[in-house]
């Protein structure tokens, strides 16, 4: 796994600074998925460019409704901040005391008291946040699609949301296998090849 990959649920604190937005850097969409789940997005209109949000308005909406579906869930809200790796930086040491930027934080709504057997979950499911230069960085340096490797963040955070953890090899081994199959059900190719390879075998 990617080691910034984190899931943290202590969401909270009640300090202001790097939990807030300088709205003059960030603007906001809402997207409905064709199940009726709902993706609110804040991003930072310097780092990410329209064009990049609107190739992944499809796959993220996809995924989300196949992840739900395989969960036998019904439509949740995920609130997701695409910002720079300066906001990242501030979010992971407030939260995790890292004063370095990451790739990905989740922020989880679900605790140990709700039912996950449940179809009903919490309205607001959770927050993801994504960094923008580390993504960008780390794309390029596995050589897949920045498209594809930003919507394979969203899925590793959604599973994050859920449950889902790597903090050991038996449970990053899930969320890699989970990873993979829902990526490949909207036809992106597996970002873990030796993973991959287990499977097909």
């Amino acid at each position: 796994m990617f080691k910034g990959m984190v899931r943290d649920t202590n969401i909270t604190d009640n300090e202001s600074g790097p939990d807030s937005v300088d709205e003059s850097l960030f603007n906001y969409v809402e997207w409905m998925t064709d199940a009726g789940s709902i993706i609110e997005i804040n991003f930072n209109v310097k780092n990410w460019p329209d064009e990049l949000l609107s190739s992944f308005q499809a796959p993220a909406s996809q995924v989300l409704d196949e992840i739900l579906h395989n969960l036998e869930k019904l439509p949740v809200t995920i609130s997701l901040l695409l910002c720079d790796d300066h906001k990242m930086q501030q979010l992971n040491n407030l939260h995790r005391g890292l004063n370095k930027p990451t790739n990905i934080l989740s922020f989880a709504y679900l605790n140990e008291t709700d039912n996950l057997n449940s179809q009903d979950l919490p309205e607001l499911l959770g927050d993801i946040v994504i960094a923008a230069e580390t993504v960008t960085c780390e794309a390029r340096d596995l050589q897949t699609p920045l498209i594809d490797h930003l919507t394979h963040m969203f899925v590793h955070g959604i599973l994050h949301l859920f449950g889902y953890d790597h903090v050991d090899d038996a449970m990053a081994e899930v969320m890699e296998y989970l990873e993979i199959r829902y990526l490949a059900k909207i036809g992106i190719a597996s970002p873990y090849k030796e993973a991959q390879r287990e499977i097909n075998n």
